[in-house]
């Protein structure tokens, strides 16, 4: 991957849509890169902007016609740059500088929409919670793989410098009546229960929780609605960091 080609993954890598070998590629060239660098702190910098702007609940439409749109447009990929073609990295800088801000409030709304669209927790205070962790240097958010041969997701944000994430669960069935899903830490050293017992009723589990250990994975089970210091569930939904 040449350097131009990792230019262009600033925006990816701010909401943390790389892959494992895109995300290596990228942090070992933007500290060093006076241009990436401040992308990358534009795009989450714009997210707690648009964010604080959407604290009005979506129109009950909006799910339907953005799913209708998604069905019908074409995702065209970027063009590529000649490896050989030189940067004026100040030009480039001065020329992007309107883009950078609309493209990182595009981004910044598909992720934000696309939880508040689905979600019945206050708008607002949701919003706020996602904003502040996405908005940190060290923000990560991961999709956790279903294992549960039903339907549903989960996605965990997290900042192990803030010491806090965010799960989002979307379009899940219902937990048994004596039962909740549970979020899990995992270190190598032990897993650890976050409090989040949530059956789901609504079909999602929208959560903030402390996060203060740094994760080797992250895992969803079910389990007893008053808790369980250990797993006694199988695990269900799982991503490793």
């Amino acid at each position: 991957m040449s350097d131009i080609d990792v230019h262009h993954l600033a925006a990816a890598y701010a909401l943390d849509a790389l892959d494992d070998h895109e995300r290596a590629a990228f942090e070992a060239h933007y500290r060093s890169c006076e241009v990436c660098h401040t992308d990358v702190s534009d795009f989450r910098a714009t997210l707690t902007q648009v964010s604080s702007a959407m604290a009005v609940p979506p129109p009950e439409s909006l799910k339907d016609r953005v799913l209708a749109e998604v069905a019908v447009t074409r995702q065209l990929s970027p063009a590529v740059v000649p490896a050989v073609m030189h940067i004026d990295l100040a030009a480039r800088r001065r020329a992007r500088t309107v883009s950078i801000t609309l493209a990182a409030a595009a981004a910044v709304v598909a992720v934000v929409i696309g939880v508040l669209a689905f979600s019945g927790r206050s708008q607002s205070t949701y919003a706020n919670d996602l904003a502040r962790v996405l908005e940190q240097p060290d923000a990560r958010m991961v999709d956790l793989q279903n294992k549960s041969g039903t339907a549903g997701s989960f996605k965990v944000a997290w900042s192990k410098g803030l010491g806090e994430a965010v799960l989002i669960g979307e379009n899940l069935p219902p937990a048994p009546s004596d039962k909740a899903y549970e979020l899990w830490l995992v270190t190598p050293q032990q897993s650890m229960a976050m409090s989040v017992l949530d059956p789901a009723t609504g079909g999602n589990v929208h959560r903030t929780v402390k996060a203060s250990a740094d994760p080797s994975a992250w895992a969803i089970t079910v389990e007893p609605k008053a808790g369980s210091p250990v797993a006694t569930g199988s695990i269900i939904y799982v991503a490793n960091v």
